[in-house]
């Protein structure tokens, strides 16, 4: 006989996220794991990790994590106003609907808890992107409970 499951990281992560970033931001987001231009600024969200961390009775809660990328295309030379303020803006905008969103429900129920940005790296090593994309990485992390 087939086991049912739900795929918590699609249902429970990767959706929600795309709902907040969505509502909160005009960017689009998408889920390129190697880097593909898709105008002058996006999000794209990347899937990490999965990792359990306690086992229940009933279920067990999921750690996940998901690497979010903000792209913008600036040419020309760095400066602070064009590159560092405009990058920084949009991640501490992101830091917040995050902190505000530590526990996220829809009409189906609790999706995530405990959710957080653990890391910002304003300079990350990619070597698949030319000096006119500036790149910020941001890591996700939020719990899932699975009722088995």
């Amino acid at each position: 006989m087939a086991i049912t499951y739900t795929n918590h990281l699609d249902v429970d992560i990767l959706a929600p996220l795309q709902v907040l970033i969505k509502g909160e931001f005009t960017q689009p987001v998408s889920y390129d794991v190697d880097y593909v231009a898709r105008g002058t600024n996006w999000f794209n969200l990347l899937p990490i990790a999965d990792s359990a961390l306690e086992d229940l009775a009933a279920g067990h809660i999921r750690e996940y994590e998901v690497l979010i990328q903000y792209y913008r295309i600036v040419s020309g030379q760095s400066r602070k106003d064009t590159h560092i303020d405009a990058v920084s803006t949009v991640i501490e905008r992101l830091k917040r609907l995050i902190r505000n969103n530590t526990s996220y429900t829809d009409s189906n129920g609790q999706r995530f808890f405990n959710a957080r940005l653990e890391n910002i790296d304003y300079q990350p090593d990619n070597p698949n992107v030319s000096s006119d994309v500036q790149l910020v990485e941001a890591t996700f992390i939020g719990n899932v409970l699975e009722v088995v």
